[in-house]
């Protein structure tokens, strides 16, 4: 057989491959995108209020998120009586932090500040492409016996996830997400449950995580309420001077 004719066989194979992957990435996260409340929802959602419950180290902690679409991250985390702040603005980050006698607001450190920056994005993998992301079909997987498909990306900042998207429902199920904070690699776990729709828009009402630098510890976060599109005043976000 002539050789030229194996070489261009071969490359078609490879293309048509790659065309399939694609194809199969999109079908996933359209899916994913409807299960979620659909594109003309997710396009409209532009701030959420978000209150919970966190159980760590045996003590239950009030967290409340704050999140404004592409601009804005704010958590207040309630300890003792004292409320720890974390919160960036565009590409400025601070906190504040009265447990380790910080009584002032002092600016986060970049990789804190990418790390919290890929949390003002509220839509996730819709309009993935768009945004720049670059999404991956690793395979599949389960998670606590539930099948999954296996979808990594990379999103602002650098920063990596890997997306378990079920098969069923196709909710996000787990996200394992990868960083680098001082120099140390972090990675975090969050295997998501309990989805609710609030105003048309699904969110898991339970999440488990852990992270690498609190091994063999477990926060377990519950919601209690969730506000979408409320009016938010956006200087919540900047640093106090």
């Amino acid at each position: 057989m002539n050789s030229r004719f194996i070489f261009k066989a071969v490359i078609a194979l490879l293309l048509s491959g790659g065309a399939v992957a694609a194809q199969t990435v999109d079908e996933i996260v359209n899916k994913h995108v409807d299960a979620m409340g659909g594109a003309a929802k997710l396009a409209q959602l532009k701030s959420v209020r978000i209150a919970a419950d966190m159980e760590v180290m045996n003590m239950q902690v009030p967290v409340t998120t704050t999140i404004v679409q592409d601009k804005g991250f704010r958590s207040e985390t309630t300890v003792q009586g004292m409320t720890i702040i974390q919160s960036v603005n565009g590409n400025t980050g601070w906190a504040m932090n009265p447990m380790s006698g910080d009584t002032k607001a002092v600016a986060l450190p970049e990789e804190a500040v990418k790390a919290l920056s890929a949390e003002t994005d509220l839509t996730g993998l819709y309009n993935y492409k768009q945004k720049g992301y670059v999404l991956t079909l690793e395979g599949e997987d389960e998670v606590q016996g539930a099948k999954v498909y296996k979808v990594s990306m990379t999103v602002k900042g650098g920063i990596k996830r890997i997306n378990y998207i079920s098969k069923d429902t196709f909710y996000i199920l787990k996200i394992v997400s990868a960083g680098n904070m001082g120099g140390q690699e972090i990675t975090t776990e969050n295997v998501q449950s309990n989805f609710k729709q609030i105003d048309g828009i699904t969110f898991a009402f339970t999440s488990e995580v852990k992270n690498s630098m609190m091994p063999g510890a477990t926060m377990l976060a519950k919601i209690k309420s969730v506000e979408v599109n409320s009016k938010i005043d956006e200087s919540i976000f900047q640093m106090p001077k």
